[in-house]
């Protein structure tokens, strides 16, 4: 009899026909262990085929609490599918956020669920998210535990949640930000020569082989910030990437895996530009698999044209804005230009502007409107084909001027297109005092710090 129950059981088609079969089996009381395990078994293997569809996540080597949550799905949406409802806010969410962030996200909140009253009332509780949270407390943040806790009557150490610090995967990729932007101050703005078991080790990672994927979602979350912020992957900065890293799933092109890597590992990665990553990185989804593969279904274009755009940068020519900046003897060529036309002196600070010093201080800026960034407005403007945003240097003072200093750094402000054209045509006040600029536009006065220059 059992032998033949748990061969039925493997038979069936769906959702339905395993809640029949398990009513059925139930007023016969023909339940048993073994019968109660392969009907679990069937359930957890239709919530994962639902989980693929639905929300098209990756779910191969799931963590322990990963493989939990989507096998209380499978019992959920049976639930629902009894009382003749549906679970696509689930599936939504999942498809939103990924595993792990579903669970915290719809745990943290201020009335018990409806999926921990579901399972609760069919005597589940087992299977609800609150209680994987609390039996794998590794894998959630502080917060997603107190609720967790309270939900489940167990008692907390304090009498209020803790603060809303984002789900414990934003938490350690906001730890690996602040350990890559140290490590970056020290060598100068070079990131390089580490692997991913150090950065493991600085999460408490005791081996990758536990660990990897997690780190792995990790790198590859900051990995899509970078692409957003059109800077080389920071995940290639290290010695050896892991090995599913940009893998060519099919597409009809690869990643340059190479180039990219020389880009990420020549790069100058700067505080402001870990800003912008960390900004980026706070609006992503837990799990990476789900902004890049939107983004490949919807933009591929784009994505290719970032990765094929990155190339190594001369570290010549990488600079801070609080440095130095060394070029030819500018005083020299300015001596030269008292004398000529107005015409020569405009291609002469047209070739300045838009030469090797330009782009040094561009790229030293981050590729950022100076203006924008002292107005509190978005800084970075459209992504060029080479990986780079759009923007341009202006000289304060026009060469035509005729001032001894008109063509050297410390005269070049970074402006965003609309603002280069407002600085030569608007009604905008610029004055110097000492390192600054304050600039009167749009009835407003900033302050923009200026580049210096070494001559000679």
């Amino acid at each position: 009899m059992a032998t033949d129950l748990l061969t039925i059981i493997a038979g069936v088609a769906d959702h339905k026909g395993l809640g029949i079969l398990e009513r059925r089996i139930a007023q016969r009381g023909a339940g048993t262990p073994e019968i109660n395990q392969a009907i679990e078994a069937r359930y957890a293997e239709f919530g994962r085929i639902m989980v693929e569809h639905k929300t098209g996540l990756d779910l191969a080597d799931l963590s322990p609490a990963e493989d939990r949550i989507v096998n209380a799905i499978g019992r959920y949406v049976a639930l629902q599918k009894r009382d003749g409802k549906n679970a696509e806010y689930t599936f939504r969410i999942l498809r939103n956020r990924g595993l792990i962030d579903s669970a915290e996200v719809t745990v943290a909140r201020s009335k018990v669920t409806q999926g921990f009253e579901v399972l609760d009332q069919a005597e589940m509780r087992a299977l609800s998210f609150e209680q994987i949270i609390v039996d794998h407390p590794q894998e959630f943040s502080a917060r997603a535990r107190w609720y967790a806790h309270r939900t489940l009557g167990l008692p907390n150490d304090s009498e209020k949640p803790p603060a809303d610090s984002g789900t414990l995967t934003q938490q350690r990729t906001e730890l690996v930000l602040d350990w890559l932007a140290e490590k970056a101050e020290r060598n100068g703005g070079i990131l390089k020569g580490y692997t991913n078991a150090d950065v493991g080790t600085m999460l408490g990672f005791e081996d990758l082989i536990r660990h990897g994927r997690v780190l792995g979602n990790i790198q590859s979350r900051l990995d899509f910030a970078c692409y957003q912020a059109g800077v080389p992957p920071l995940g290639l900065c290290v010695v050896e990437q892991f090995a599913n890293a940009w893998s060519q799933e099919g597409r009809k092109w690869s990643f340059p895996v190479a180039t990219m890597r020389q880009a990420a590992q020549t790069s100058k990665w700067f505080p402001s530009v870990f800003d912008e990553i960390r900004a980026n990185a706070r609006l992503l989804p837990g799990q990476a698999a789900i902004p890049w593969r939107k983004e490949l279904a919807e933009r591929e274009a784009a994505v290719r044209k970032w990765a094929e755009g990155l190339a190594p940068s001369a570290q010549a020519d990488v600079v801070d804005p609080a440095g130095k900046v060394d070029e030819e003897d500018l005083a020299e060529i300015e001596l030269k230009l008292l004398d000529r036309k107005p015409s020569v002196r405009e291609r002469v600070s047209k070739s300045i502007e838009r030469g090797s010093i330009g782009a040094r201080l561009k790229r030293a800026n981050g590729f950022r409107c100076q203006i924008c960034d002292a107005l509190g407005m978005e800084a970075l403007g459209f992504l060029k084909p080479d990986g780079e945003h759009y923007v341009e240097a202006h000289h304060v003072t026009p060469v035509s001027a005729l001032e001894i200093g008109s063509l050297s750094a410390t005269n070049i402000m970074i402006v965003c297109a609309n603002h280069h054209r407002q600085m030569h045509f608007g009604a905008v006040k610029v004055e110097r005092q000492g390192n600054q600029f304050i600039v009167t536009i749009d009835a407003k006065t900033i302050s923009i710090r200026r580049f210096r220059q070494s001559i000679g």
